[in-house]
């Protein structure tokens, strides 16, 4: 279990990283895009679509970000009509079946950019349009990859008797 958990603070580290890394570049594009429309009449060809693209990676990387800190979108009415010990086992299942449906979504997406890849489109500054949507499959992956770490980590607190819902990560 160790390793798996090295590997979710490393993804997440990244994710954080690079998160703040792409806001930057939207903001300094953007505010760029604006005061060159505004002031000299021009702007950056590509840059709007370069920006709707940034936005899909912040949205992948924030819920990366999100999964791990357990921020993600829930329906939680059964939770709380629910026995503590059932509580858990609940969090598990819920937490294996939002993984699945994850890799589901990645295995489409896969097939999204193979199809981007074959059509040979070009975006922007003839760079492949695959090579901005690679961040789709690459972050259900990521995503799916949380959600098993966590229900892994409450397995393990059940296996070692602990039925309490803790609201900090499981170890």
């Amino acid at each position: 279990m160790r390793p798996l958990l090295v590997i979710d603070r490393w993804l997440e580290r990244i994710s954080g990283w690079l998160l703040v890394l792409l806001l930057g570049v939207m903001i300094v594009m953007a505010f760029g895009q604006v005061v060159l429309r505004n002031f000299f009449d021009t702007s950056i060809e590509w840059g709007d679509i370069f920006l709707r693209h940034l936005v899909l990676w912040v949205g992948y990387f924030g819920a990366v970000i999100a999964t791990g800190e357990r921020r993600h979108l829930k329906i939680e009415f059964l939770t709380k009509i629910v026995p503590p010990k059932v509580r858990k086992v609940f969090f598990i299942l819920t937490n294996l079946f939002a993984a699945a449906v994850c890799l589901l979504l990645m295995q489409a997406a896969l097939s999204f950019v193979q199809l981007e890849q074959e059509s040979g489109s070009i975006l922007i500054l003839e760079l492949p349009t695959w090579w901005f949507i690679t961040v789709i499959p690459f972050g259900y992956a990521v995503i799916a990859f949380r959600f098993a770490v966590h229900a892994l980590g409450w397995s393990a607190e059940i296996v070692r008797g602990n039925w309490d819902i803790a609201e900090e990560r499981p170890v």
